[in-house]
């Protein structure tokens, strides 16, 4: 069975491309309070949380802020990988035990410039990402 089945966010990918896809992802399960990258970390990979709970941390005016939380069928660690800079943003801790899915950067780079449905799901989330981010830092200054 594909790990991909199911997932929304891939559900406008024809069978072919979520199997091609498929070759280069992983299912990664991790317990809670495991950290899966840190802010700062190289990124080389974006992540699908088919279970579990993240809460995303940042470092603001020297102390750790909670950004927000992610749950399962979100996505997490994309930011880096669609933007200008290829370091980790923030820091994911996961909450409780999760399983997710592991996707390549090059993978989800190249499949998402040949699918303009899915590059545009992508920067949907990363501008309300930002948005919220950029919230949460006005308010600590």
């Amino acid at each position: 069975m594909n790990i991909l089945n199911g997932i929304k966010l891939l559900s406008d990918l024809s069978k072919k491309d979520l199997e091609n896809l498929s070759l280069f992802c992983q299912l990664k399960k991790m317990k809670k309070g495991e950290i899966l990258f840190k802010e700062g970390d190289e990124a080389n990979a974006m992540y699908i949380l088919k279970s579990g709970n993240f809460e995303i941390r940042k470092r603001i005016n020297g102390s750790d802020v909670i950004l927000g939380n992610v749950e399962a069928e979100e996505i997490l660690g994309e930011m880096a990988l669609f933007g200008n800079d290829n370091k980790r943003m923030a820091t994911a801790i996961s909450k409780e035990d999760s399983e997710l899915v592991t996707i390549l950067s090059f993978s989800i780079k190249d499949l998402a410039n040949k699918n303009p449905i899915l590059l545009e799901k992508i920067k949907d989330i990363i501008n309300d990402r930002i948005i919220d981010n950029k919230i949460v830092e006005t308010t600590l200054n």
